[in-house]
């Protein structure tokens, strides 16, 4: 009796582990922070060596058609957009995966939110890195550390804080790519 007692709890913890990784786990915070370990880019090497809290990696992904998000997208946003309206020191790690397009890139983003300034506005410090896997391997990536108060909505917070000689790299690696 106790045998087969045993048998079916087994039986049910081995189901239960593997509905867990076939429908949970795919997209999970806890994937995608394990995905992104050994990756070599400045904002990834200071997510995980951050000291204050995060509201979690914000993962995109475009594919022909549309596109794929990590599993808790919408918590990770309100998180980070309610740490900024009230200027609580955490962060977010922003990933855009569009190596399946034409543009081949990736982009990762370090957010994190400091503090109040003199004028009560909410220092924010974004590390930036965008990989274009179509140019040459010894161009380096754009990537700059800044910081300001201007968060921008959605997915494009990872583009808040970009200083102006970013856009102008961006116009020559276009040019750089039209000729190869």
């Amino acid at each position: 009796m106790y045998k087969k007692i045993i048998w079916l709890i087994i039986i049910l913890l081995i189901l239960a582990l593997a509905g867990y990784l076939k429908f949970l786990y795919p997209g999970s915070q806890l994937q995608l922070k394990k995905e992104f370990r050994y990756v070599n880019a400045m904002p990834v090497e200071h997510f995980y060596n951050a000291y204050e809290k995060s509201c979690g990696i914000l993962y995109k992904r475009a594919i022909a058609g549309g596109e794929v998000k990590g599993k808790s997208y919408d918590d990770v946003l309100k998180c980070f957009q309610r740490s900024f309206e009230r200027c609580e020191s955490k962060n977010i790690f922003l990933v855009e995966d569009e190596t399946e397009l034409s543009d081949k890139k990736i982009t990762y983003s370090l957010i994190k939110v400091i503090k109040k300034n003199d004028q009560n506005e909410c220092i924010i410090q974004n590390f930036f890195e965008e990989q274009d896997l179509l140019l040459p391997e010894d161009v380096q990536p754009i990537s700059f550390v800044n910081t300001c108060t201007v968060l921008k909505s959605g997915f494009d917070a990872a583009f808040s804080c970009e200083p102006l000689y970013i856009m102008e790299e961006r116009a020559k690696r276009v040019e750089m790519k039209n000729q190869l």
